[in-house]
């Protein structure tokens, strides 16, 4: 570190030796932040909006969609929206958008570790 005049130029003390984001981990912490907020805004919406209770309807009591908000917010959202989609069911290939769904949950959990041990 080197002084101007009496001014000190550079990074505070507890700073020094710590690293800058790259524009890639920028980028992964949005997609981390975004995969944890837009599901639960959906699921939030069909609580406030949805007027025929699909939520309701799609799971049999309350906790499931709450620990699903909580916990696989995209699953609980496509399963709730293939529900209520064409028919009070899910069937045939709905069955694939609820897997895909639920490996994009495991791939948010997976980044988030993977972000956090980076750290």
């Amino acid at each position: 570190m080197s002084s101007v005049g009496l001014m000190r130029v550079g990074p505070p003390a507890e700073l020094r030796g710590t690293r800058r984001l790259t524009l890639g981990e920028v980028m992964e912490w949005l997609f981390l932040a975004s995969s944890m907020f837009w599901p639960r805004l959906f699921i939030a919406g069909f609580f406030v909006f949805d007027h025929d209770l699909l939520l309701h309807r799609a799971f049999s009591s309350w906790l499931v969609p709450a620990l699903g908000f909580l916990l696989l917010p995209w699953t609980t959202f496509t399963y709730a929206w293939m529900w209520g989609n064409s028919t009070d069911g899910v069937i045939g290939s709905e069955w694939v958008l609820v897997a895909a769904a639920l490996a994009l949950d495991l791939i948010t959990y997976a980044a988030g570790y993977a972000l956090s041990r980076r750290r």
